[in-house]
């Protein structure tokens, strides 16, 4: 249970990271733990600009749906299923269910349940697309910055579960 529990933190850490709703400094300190390069403050600026705020939205949106150019409410109908079959249960203020920031709590409490199948399609249908589509559209923009390396480093630790 103890290894679970290891191996679904670095997932709440992502999950604080994709969130806006996350304050700045839950931010800095979910950075700093995945041991991600800098500081989050230190590329606040555009990491909003990337993933949070665009007309009409963000160059790599945060809703899976979105980035994966698939129908919205499909991927929420799957997403809540996900989360009722996990029982969880979000405060007054949460994310739509298919924001990549709800999916790492999702997959992160999958591992502390020890439910690899449900993980591995997860991982499958939904987090490694993301983490490509994300990828491409950052390697077409030429950007080398940490932001742009963002979606690779959550795919090294998608490919480490």
């Amino acid at each position: 249970m103890r290894e679970a529990l290891a191996a679904a933190l670095p997932f709440v850490a992502w999950a604080r990271v994709w969130s806006p709703l996350a304050p700045a400094a839950w931010r800095d300190e979910a950075w700093q733990a995945l041991a991600l390069p800098g500081r989050f403050s230190d590329c606040e600026s555009e990491f909003l600009a990337t993933f949070v705020v665009g007309l009409p939205t963000p160059p790599i949106p945060l809703l899976l749906h979105a980035t994966l150019g698939r129908d919205g409410g499909a991927v929420r109908e799957d997403w809540m299923r996900v989360i009722a079959h996990l029982g969880l249960r979000f405060g007054e203020r949460t994310l739509p269910p298919d924001h990549l920031g709800a999916a790492c709590e999702a997959i992160a409490f999958a591992i502390e349940r020890e439910e690899p199948v449900l993980i591995r399609e997860i991982v499958k249908r939904y987090l490694d697309p993301w983490c490509v589509a994300a990828s491409e559209r950052l390697a077409a923009s030429q950007r080398d910055d940490v932001v742009a390396r963002l979606p690779g480093l959550f795919a090294e630790e998608l490919r480490a579960i």
